[in-house]
């Protein structure tokens, strides 16, 4: 067989039998979905497929012979005519090697994206002796998909590292700025400082006049630290009232505290909100590098410690960090080394604080809190030592001593005969962002027979807006699939509850102290408590009160249909056989229940 025999017997031709008068190539071009266009050397259209006409809105008369950037290609982008009368394909371009996305127009006006590949068709040795295949496929969904999944990915990242309320820069943006190189270096040459700035008193604008005045206060905070920084400054809301001002190419101590003066003018400057004026005040500790080994969270630490210091002295002050600020880090050291003691030695407790189902005035169950058995101080309750547990990591092993004692305390319940009782257990977000938790958890369940859904895992807001990369959605998923509850706990401190009650699956929210101690004094408050628990029941949700005190606290919950409360008023937290005294001693409860009062009219708790 020839090699001319060998070509034909694989051209693509009808099955026997079968013919439609046009050559089979030609058919199968007129089918497929992408265009197809075929040019000659100058660019000039001599075919295309009906898919390409239908793409571009012209028909292959329209076209013919004509360079189809005439047409196709927005205004603002077409050459010149002369230029386009010089055009000539090289065959050695890298067009014929790789795809092509343009922005093209159609006869309509209307623009779409069109991904293109380009082939040459070689039919013999001389330069016109040769075509070029362009395949069109129009792909704009596609590069309209992606841009909004680019726009999305871009505001998702500006939102994980800048604050929502005042767009200022959050920690992990902060962290992020302070590894950079150029800060590095200006650490190292002692050509940087840090402002720790809080606000004074913030808590009594959240309570005289509503939290939409303390953001209003936040933001103007935000506003004038902007105002104040330098191109290569960085300005961070850190917490709920504290702020961060980084500040780069300082020459000397004395440049810094001035600064750090402008800023509480400016600050305390009163902001105009509803016909009224808020004073702001503030305080600033400073720091700056006294060698070239100082860190920059080092520095961050120095500036909180001033900061303490200015607060001390009557807040409104700025205080530089001094090697007396100094030794209390030290002293704060020594507290991280008695902890780590402390988790070795397992030298904690938990202290039982009673809930109440106000339907029917029953105890259902417990929240269990912990408690430091120091060797020297004695009895330290968690505000002494948690923080700085956070600092040294030791957070999680604190928390899962807290929950064994927990458990073990529920134990204890039910070998007395409490045996329907509940635990609620504080976790946080080292604990939280353990795969191995729930695992854990349940082993310690069955170890001690007792059943998950007795159990309540609360997470306080500040896990969720501070966990860093920890996702709490799955973490939470993980924790629901074991059987336990979950309860957003301190609901109500300011952050944004309501959006975190619809992004997770929650079964209670407990909400804070600083709500309920407000439910006399403040009708408003009173409205919002009552929408709160009314929302809650309609999405199938508990609410537990805490720190309920006063009759009166617990006369304007029954009467918002609370469902549960705790505090005070009923008991203090106390040791596991001091509880199960109290509840030999106490149960059944009166119904109503009514708190007593104190010889001089003050409430006081059933049992101290």
């Amino acid at each position: 067989m020839t090699e001319q025999d060998d070509t034909a017997q694989h051209r693509l031709r009808y099955p026997d039998g079968l013919s439609s008068g046009r050559p089979l190539p030609e058919l199968v071009l007129e089918h497929v979905g992408d265009g197809v266009g075929v040019l000659d050397m100058n660019g000039r259209v001599k075919w295309m497929n009906s898919a390409l006409a239908q793409m571009i809105g012209f028909s292959l008369d329209e076209v013919k012979d004509r360079n189809p950037e005439e047409l196709v290609l927005p205004p603002e982008r077409r050459r010149a005519p002369d230029a386009l009368a010089k055009f000539r394909y090289d065959t050695q371009s890298s067009l014929f090697r790789r795809f092509r996305v343009a922005e093209h127009v159609r006869a309509d006006g209307t623009r779409f994206w069109n991904q293109q590949t380009h082939a040459l068709i070689d039919l013999g040795p001389g330069p016109d002796d040769k075509l070029v295949v362009v395949a069109c496929r129009d792909i704009t969904d596609q590069v309209r998909t992606e841009a909004a999944l680019h726009q999305a990915k871009d505001e998702l990242e500006h939102a994980a590292f800048h604050d929502d309320l005042t767009g200022l820069a959050n920690r992990k943006r902060l962290s992020a700025y302070m590894r950079s190189d150029a800060v590095v270096e200006f650490v190292r040459a002692g050509q940087i400082g840090v402002l720790q700035i809080d606000l004074d008193k913030f808590k009594e604008i959240n309570d005289t006049l509503g939290h939409a005045a303390g953001d209003a206060t936040l933001c103007h905070v935000a506003d004038r630290l902007r105002r104040n920084a330098g191109a290569d400054d960085l300005v961070c809301r850190t917490g709920g009232d504290e702020f961060l001002l980084i500040c780069a190419r300082v020459a000397s101590q004395e440049a810094l505290m001035a600064r750090a003066e402008l800023v509480l003018r400016d600050i305390s400057t009163p902001l105009d909100w509803q016909d009224q004026k808020i004073c702001v005040g503030i305080s600033i500790g400073a720091s700056m590098p006294v060698s070239d080994t100082v860190t920059g969270e080092a520095l961050i630490q120095q500036a909180d410690q001033a900061l303490y210091s200015a607060k001390a002295s009557g807040r409104g002050h700025v205080a530089f960090y001094s090697e007396h600020l100094g030794r209390r880090y030290r002293a704060r050291q020594q507290l991280a080394n008695d902890l780590r003691i402390a988790v070795e030695r397992n030298q904690f407790e938990v202290y039982l604080q009673p809930q109440l189902r106000l339907r029917d005035d029953t105890v259902t169950g417990f929240e269990a809190l912990i408690r430091w058995q120091h060797p020297e101080k004695g009895i330290l309750p968690p505000g002494q030592f948690l923080e700085e547990a956070r600092r040294s990591q030791l957070l999680a092993d604190v928390d899962y001593i807290s929950m064994i004692r927990a458990l073990d305390a529920l134990k204890a319940l039910d070998d007395a005969g409490h045996r329907d009782m509940t635990m609620s257990i504080n976790v946080s977000s080292p604990i939280l962002a353990d795969e191995n938790y729930p695992g854990l958890l349940d082993w310690a369940l069955q170890a001690r027979g007792l059943s998950p859904g007795r159990i309540c895992v609360e997470i306080l807001e500040t896990t969720i807006l501070d966990g860093g990369d920890l996702d709490v959605v799955a973490a939470v998923e993980r924790l629901r699939r074991l059987g336990v509850r979950v309860a957003l706990d301190d609901f109500g401190t300011g952050y944004a509850g309501l959006a975190h009650m619809s992004a997770f699956e929650i079964d209670a929210i407990k909400l804070d102290f600083s709500m309920v101690r407000r439910l006399e004094a403040d009708p408003r408050n009173r409205v919002i408590t009552r929408s709160i628990i009314r929302l809650c029941g309609l999405l199938g949700m508990d609410v537990v009160a805490e720190g309920v005190e006063t009759q009166g606290q617990l006369d304007i919950l029954r009467r918002a249909g609370c469902p549960c409360i705790q505090g005070f008023g009923l008991a203090r937290p106390m040791p596991v056989p001091a509880m199960l005294d109290w509840l030999a001693s106490k149960l059944p409860l009166p119904a109503p229940l009514a708190f007593p009062g104190a010889p001089d009219g003050t409430p006081r708790p059933l049992a101290r």
